[in-house]
């Protein structure tokens, strides 16, 4: 043990270094006397002295949310990753660099409470808090199942109610003021959601070589951490020439949807809200849950109905 000082462009400076039953310790050169240093020192090894005498199986909660990213980073989207490093930041703006075993449920809630009456102050749902709540329970989660902490998650609450609406459907006219903006591509990428039902995301991998005579195959994510899963659907009557590479290339930009919506001063749609209008259709013209639900790409029937039921519609 030992206090040591530095220069730095603020003046000297002291710090503290050494080790303890076989553990390096030391600080921040941010005290202006030795006195001060070593009074620090004391405290740091009161702690560690403590930690040997009643050994916790505990890490700080930067440690755990750092490791967390990592594996988030190599797993799943950036989109999942900024989502989550945004709640993580959120959680140590609040709390600070505690031990993980220190924050308690109460904690946990008042933090969602106080994040949900953000929300309502800006007139939004509840659609935010609950992706907090999910992903700060899926990182207690991880740290049992890694370090095997055996504690008791505190972010293992209920999840916020969440008002919902009918799904808007733009009409024809509206799709086709749009696209009578558009370039020919854009054009095209419209129409091609629009016909097949299909996830934006979806329409952008879309490739020539995806297409099988009458038939067209399409590639999606199930969720986050899941490998690119085919499903084959009829060919859409917008797709009639033959080519290499991608159907939409990169200069297609999604994007340009909501900008030209804005332009015409229509009522905002979405990509998803053409794949809802599609389902819709569908419907009215009487095809089979299953034949819905295989082409908007759910996973289970019940997906669908619930689909069906935003939109106004009930199907069995």
């Amino acid at each position: 043990m030992g206090q040591y000082k530095r220069k730095i462009k603020k003046g000297t400076r002291w710090f503290y270094s050494g080790q303890y039953l076989g553990q390096k310790y030391h600080s921040k050169a941010i005290y202006l006397t030795k006195g001060e240093c070593a009074k620090a020192e004391r405290e740091r090894l009161k702690e560690l002295d403590a930690q040997a005498r009643n050994p916790v199986n505990d890490i700080k909660l930067k440690v755990l949310m750092e490791d967390r990213l990592d594996e988030i980073k190599a797993k799943k989207s950036k989109d999942y990753y900024r989502e989550n490093h945004r709640y993580f930041k959120r959680v140590l703006a609040e709390f600070g660099d505690i031990y993980v075993s220190e924050l308690s449920k109460s904690m946990a809630n008042a933090l969602l409470i106080k994040e949900a009456n953000r929300l309502k102050r800006t007139k939004k749902s509840n659609f935010k808090v609950n992706s907090m709540l999910r992903a700060l329970k899926a990182l207690f989660n991880y740290g049992n199942k890694i370090y095997d902490l055996d504690l008791r998650n505190p972010f293992n609450l209920d999840f916020y109610p969440i008002d919902i609406n009918l799904k808007y459907i733009p009409p024809a006219e509206h799709i086709e003021a749009v696209k009578a903006e558009c370039t020919d591509k854009q054009r095209l990428l419209i129409e091609f959601v629009d016909e097949t039902g299909c996830r934006i995301m979806e329409a952008v991998r879309f490739k020539y070589s995806d297409i099988d005579g009458d038939l067209i195959t399409l590639w999606t994510r199930k969720s986050r951490n899941s490998n690119l899963t085919p499903r084959r659907i009829p060919k859409p009557d917008c797709i009639t020439e033959i080519g290499k590479g991608k159907v939409f290339p990169y200069g297609v930009l999604p994007r340009f949807l909501e900008r030209k919506i804005v332009k015409l001063n229509l009522p905002v749609f979405s990509w998803h809200n053409l794949r809802h209008r599609r389902a819709s259709l569908w419907a009215n013209a009487g095809m089979s849950l299953f034949e819905i639900s295989h082409r908007l790409g759910h996973t289970n029937l019940k997906t669908t109905q619930g689909y069906l039921q935003l939109l106004g519609y009930s199907k069995s």
